[in-house]
């Protein structure tokens, strides 16, 4: 009787202990597993569309065969990849267990708390007798987007909005903008790199418009990097550009403002201020630009030759009468006629180019015309504009050219000096009577004694 109960006695006290037992063997390695999504803000609320890095990290005791990540609908958030996902040792409350991580780049689209919802990690793990599927979810996440007070956020429809950690500007010139061949464009590039921003929040390329310079917008080329810190957005903007006096002009600075995450302030990028000038401006005084060139031998033949035979001239026509010689139209003129036969645009061009530089007088008075003007700048659209203005009508303008500068010249011969002639006034023509050689020689030698026969 006594044994009998020792031995009850012996199974109420062991009763305890088996049940803790079993229920310290019901927590197995299969229960150390954990994932969390890990938002980098860095203990400031972020603003719209600036990059927020989230981390998904999970870390499991079991021996993984096979794993797969199954993310949510982010919604009011744009997000990329940003590189692959890894895996790596680490431990788990003191027991070597694995860890894996994935980073993604997330962007606001408004203000407000945005929650991240769960993701999900399926497992297939290994244990002693076979393996078992597993599925681990992370808790959700919310982020605070702050609201932006003031002008120029990511609100203000008259602003570009750009969030970046740094901004670089390079402005680079395909020749020298201060010697650039009258007629002829130079090429203006501007690369724009943002750090933490994709292409599409780069703003668009800006207007290069400043007096006295005239500008063509080339290709455009954006691209994003992807990084371990986040992307790298970089855009390329392209502008043929040529002066369009004979003074220097100053092409005006372009200010971009953007946002400063780091330092969380607004700041200016500025694509630099540049002077522009034809070849011949730099070394012309105050800034005139004339063209010196060192003449050959032959051309200084021909010139002396015309010199000799336009003294000729001139006194075989008489000194009171206006040379009769007629003048030749500049070989410019010539070229412009050919090259609007061709239908060469560039040849045309170049060729009012030359006509200009050759009658600078002639093309002052008929280069005003609105009608020549209008189809000078057809033509230069035609040539310089990436969307391919039609070309116009070639000869149309050269027959207004060549006409307007007969009329100019016309006009100018026309004209009547207010100065008294340097030989005395012109004799009438009136009927003459006497004996003629004696009348000439009173007019060369002045009045002799009088004949007495």
């Amino acid at each position: 009787m006594a044994k009998r109960r020792l031995l009850t006695l012996a199974i109420l006290l062991a009763g305890p202990m088996l049940a803790a037992s079993a229920a310290a063997q019901e927590r197995s390695i299969f229960d150390d597993v954990k994932l969390e999504v890990l938002p980098e803000t860095h203990g400031v609320d972020p603003y719209p569309n600036e990059l927020i890095l989230v981390r998904i990290r999970g870390t499991y005791r079991p021996r993984i065969k096979i794993q797969h990540l199954l993310q949510p609908s982010l919604t009011d958030f744009g997000w990329m990849h940003l590189t692959m996902d890894r895996a790596f040792e680490t431990n788990f409350g003191g027991f070597s267990a694995t860890g894996y991580e994935r980073v993604i780049a997330v962007f606001a689209e408004k203000s407000g708390p945005l929650t991240i919802g769960s993701f999900t990690h399926k497992l297939s793990v290994v244990d002693g007798v076979g393996s078992r599927e597993l599925e681990v979810k992370s808790p959700p996440v919310t982020i605070n987007i702050a609201k932006w007070n003031g002008p120029g956020g990511p609100s203000d429809p008259s602003a570009w909005w750009l969030p970046a950690s740094e901004v670089r500007v390079t402005d680079e010139w395909a020749s020298d903008p201060n010697h650039v061949p009258r007629g002829e464009t130079t090429r203006r590039t501007v690369t724009i790199e943002a750090f933490g921003v994709t292409a599409e929040q780069l703003p668009p390329p800006p207007v290069m418009r400043s007096p006295g310079v005239i500008s063509f917008r080339g290709p455009t080329e954006r691209d994003t990097r992807i990084t371990a810190s986040g992307p790298v957005a970089r855009a390329v903007y392209r502008w043929d550009m040529r002066p369009t006096t004979a003074f220097p002009a100053i092409v005006e600075p372009v200010q971009i403002p953007w946002f400063d995450t780091v330092s969380r302030t607004m700041r200016t990028a500025t694509i630099p201020a540049q002077r522009m000038a034809w070849a011949a401006a730099a070394g012309a005084p105050g800034g005139a630009a004339t063209t010196v060139e060192r003449p050959s031998a032959a051309a200084t033949a021909a010139a002396g030759l015309l010199a000799f035979l336009a003294g000729v001239a001139l006194l075989l026509v008489g000194g009171g009468r206006r040379p009769v010689l007629p003048a030749l139209p500049p070989r410019a003129l010539w070229k412009l006629k050919a090259a609007a036969r061709r239908a060469d645009a560039a040849g045309a061009r170049a060729a009012i180019s030359e006509l200009a530089r050759a009658e600078p007088e002639r093309t002052a008075a008929w280069s005003g015309r609105s009608d020549i003007r209008a189809a000078i700048a057809e033509l230069d659209r035609h040539l310089y504009d990436n969307k391919a203005a039609p070309l116009p009508d070639l000869r149309r303008l050269a027959r207004a050219i060549a006409a307007a500068r007969r009329s100019v010249a016309t006009r100018r011969d026309a004209a009547r000096s207010g100065l008294a002639p340097l030989d005395g006034p012109k004799l009438e023509n009136k009927p003459q009577t006497g004996r003629p050689f004696a009348r000439m020689a009173s007019m060369l030698h002045g009045p002799g004694p009088a004949n007495t026969r």
